[in-house]
């Protein structure tokens, strides 16, 4: 054997890799907006064959999903996307608010005008995306406003923990959340938090952060509120 054949470094194929993660990224965007509807039925070839994939690629997805909550599945009987369960707010932002509590204090001596301007810049486009009634802009929007913080901090674990956690309550927004005004408290508790950041006041900005994740729950515990959730076995499509 040669001496540059001895050296030569194999490199492993990756791509089944990309896919599953393409898969996964479609599947979860699906179920997030709700295309995919609670308790349907996801079978696997039928994803296959839409996706213009192989199977193995989108079994392995699902469970991906079925870890982070998206997904349930009995063994030899179902896989369906996960019902949507109003109960797992109060487990579920509690968490999200005190991550970003987190990021806003380390985050806070780094606060400039400059940035201000970008999370003010951000809100607008909130107001501006919700009377157009495009909640899925808005809440992306939303999501882009608390991110800022969680940049800034430069912790680099707060994020992918909370970006899991903000999958599963996203689509409990979008199915809990209307476009009416009277459930739109969005904007001013930013505003709230923006303010308290121009005083230079981080309790006061501590404070209006975690209201404004409590007022979510507030909401979605009274949308919810006369609801009823039948068995899974009974809403299986």
């Amino acid at each position: 054997m040669s001496e540059n054949n001895k050296n030569k470094v194999k490199i492993k194929k990756i791509s089944r890799t990309f896919v599953k993660d393409e898969a996964y990224n479609l599947l979860a965007q699906r179920i997030i907006s709700g295309e995919l509807k609670p308790c349907e039925r996801l079978r696997v070839q039928e994803l296959s064959d839409d996706l213009g994939i192989s199977r193995t690629p989108v079994r392995e997805a699902l469970l991906q999903l079925e870890s982070e909550g998206l997904v349930m599945t009995k063994a030899n009987r179902w896989t369906i996307v996960a019902p949507i369960n109003p109960c797992e707010a109060k487990d579920i932002y509690p968490i999200i608010y005190s991550l970003e509590e987190l990021a806003l204090i380390e985050a806070f001596d780094k606060i400039d005008d400059k940035f201000i301007e970008k999370i003010q810049d951000i809100n607008e486009d909130i107001s501006y995306f919700h009377r157009k009634k495009d909640q899925l802009k808005t809440i992306k929007k939303d999501n882009e406003f608390h991110d800022a913080f969680i940049e800034l901090s430069g912790n680099a674990e707060i994020k992918p923990i909370i970006d899991k956690l903000k999958r599963r309550v996203e689509r409990m927004e979008i199915y809990f959340f209307e476009t009416g005004d009277e459930n739109f408290t969005t904007y001013k508790e930013h505003m709230n938090i923006i303010n308290a950041l121009k005083e230079k006041d981080l309790e006061k900005a501590r404070n209006f952060l975690v209201e404004n994740w409590k007022s979510t729950i507030h909401t979605i515990n009274k949308l919810s509120k006369d609801l009823e959730f039948e068995n899974i076995e009974d809403q299986i499509k």
